[in-house]
């Protein structure tokens, strides 16, 4: 492990014993990774459960069949109000917005976006709270709208499915 691997597991192992009904869950590990980039461990550790304990995640993290739904059925309502065509063509292909937003939400974009981006995210988010999560969804498929919409040869959920390895590479450009 890395510089930070130590104090990571030992802030993801305090978890489980605090709040034993949830115990470790993966994607956990970006949240105090993330944490512990800007804190030393224990305000880390305090960070993560207060983290954990606001709605917009712990729902997420315990997931809630209608915390789930709720947030599929939000993140539908957006996308077809800011990309009608993108929403269609995820209907049309039968792609389930929990197949992405959940990993998104649940690491706050850690996992999936750059560092500096997540980060920028992550400040946005602790500033202004869970709109942030469905404004960057909304803006990473407004990133993949032409590939969306047109999918080369791909067919099914994965036409529709946002590449974000292809997004991380524009980001880093």
């Amino acid at each position: 492990g890395g510089p930070l691997h130590e104090d990571c597991a030992r802030i993801l192992e305090a978890y489980t014993f605090f709040r034993p009904d949830i115990g470790y869950v993966q994607g956990m590990s970006f949240l105090a990774a993330m944490l512990l980039l800007y804190l030393p461990a224990y305000p880390a550790f305090v960070g993560l459960c207060n983290l954990l304990n606001t709605p917009s995640v712990l729902g997420l993290y315990t997931l809630e069949p209608q915390a789930v739904a709720c947030r599929a059925r939000l993140f539908r309502s957006f996308c077809a109000q800011q990309l009608p065509a993108v929403a269609r063509c995820i209907d049309e292909v039968g792609l389930m917005p929990e197949m992405f937003l959940i990993e998104w939400f649940i690491t706050i974009f850690a996992k999936c976006l750059p560092l500096d981006v997540a980060s920028v995210i992550w400040d946005l988010f602790l500033l202004d709270g869970e709109v942030v999560l469905y404004c960057t969804a909304i803006a990473l498929f407004r990133i993949l709208e032409p590939s969306i919409l047109h999918p080369d040869g791909r067919s099914g959920p994965t036409a529709a499915t946002p590449d974000l390895e292809s997004i991380s590479r524009s980001l880093g450009e």
